[in-house]
């Protein structure tokens, strides 16, 4: 990804924190403390799709289940969904499931080392 890619989806990535009132990632919006596992979560995510391929991954990371006030992989997709232009999770995790083709597989990786360079900006808690 070139310098000036990374500097949009930076851009992306925090507005899309800054402004989504429900973010799941924040344990405290107030005090912008975000979850610290998610620092090692979006970390994990690039070089799982790049071992294990992009359908598990996106498999793997959907069907971890939100529990109230603990942080859970689905809220990174949700994420990187928004970054990418969905509305819709399930729209977003059907299409990349139902795919021949792994086409978004270089722009969800990219997204997400933006969003991981974003989440280090925040206070980790």
């Amino acid at each position: 990804m070139d310098k000036e890619t990374n500097k949009i989806l930076m851009e992306l990535a925090e507005r899309i924190l800054r402004e989504w009132e429900e973010c799941p990632l924040f344990k405290d919006r107030s005090s912008k403390t975000i979850y610290e596992s998610y620092n090692g979560q979006i970390s994990a995510l690039g070089v799982s799709i790049l071992m294990i391929g992009l359908k598990p991954t996106i498999a793997v990371y959907y069907q971890d289940e939100p529990k109230r006030g603990e942080a859970h992989r689905r809220c990174l997709l949700a994420v990187i969904a928004k970054m990418m232009g969905y509305t819709d999770l399930e729209l977003f995790v059907r299409e990349i499931l139902t795919a021949v083709e792994e086409r978004n597989k270089t722009e969800i990786i990219n997204c997400s080392v933006a969003l991981k360079q974003v989440i280090r900006t925040y206070k980790l808690d």
